[in-house]
């Protein structure tokens, strides 16, 4: 008789396995990660289109690089860097490069848990430091000031402690970066601690 209880406590444990782990919270955690970007440039490019001759500025990709705490169940603080590859544009005969990188820290408030508390949707709202750079065959330019970001994102667990998604957000600089406002979409991938 204790041999068959045995037994069947080992088999109760071995089968009730995976359903803990699916059920373990993911909130009061510690997480980091990277993302691959594709940057939309939305630049205030007015004065450009006032020089005579045709002006056009490439969109560009970036690297995203984050971290942060789930700290409570529906809310997380996550810090991030954005670094983008140089904007290519042309006025005219004149080349010009645009770099841009930001670090922001934003709140996320994250929905409840979809199919198996694997899928979490959520909205993203922050702000930070914007720093561009323009080098032009006329000149160079530095320019750095406070910059916000609102958007939306999932994330989809693939194990219990890491997760894919996706980000979209939508970038506003404010005084000397106000002209280079942009849209981010980042592949992401992130451990949670």
């Amino acid at each position: 008789m204790r041999t068959v209880f045995i037994y069947v406590t080992i088999i109760a444990a071995i089968l009730s396995a995976p359903f803990t782990s699916q059920a373990e919270e993911k909130h009061g955690r510690f997480f980091a990660g990277t993302g691959l970007s594709y940057v939309g440039e939305d630049f205030d490019d007015g004065d450009l289109k006032k020089i005579p001759g045709n002006s056009n500025i490439d969109n560009s990709w970036g690297i995203n690089v984050f971290g942060g705490y789930w700290w409570l169940k529906h809310l997380a603080v996550e810090g991030n860097f954005n670094w983008y590859a140089d904007f290519n544009g042309e006025v005219g005969d004149i080349d010009f490069d645009i770099s841009l990188w930001t670090v922001m820290l934003d709140l996320k408030v994250i929905s409840p848990a979809l199919w198996d508390d694997r899928i979490f949707p959520y909205v993203r709202i922050g702000g930070g430091y914007m720093m561009s750079e323009i080098d032009s065959d006329v000149g160079n330019s530095d320019e750095s000031d406070f910059a916000y970001n609102i958007g939306l994102g999932c994330d989809v667990f693939v194990k219990d402690r890491i997760s894919v998604g996706l980000d979209a957000k939508r970038v506003w600089g404010t005084g000397d970066v106000s002209e280079f406002n942009h849209y981010v979409l980042t592949v992401r991938a992130a451990y949670h601690f």
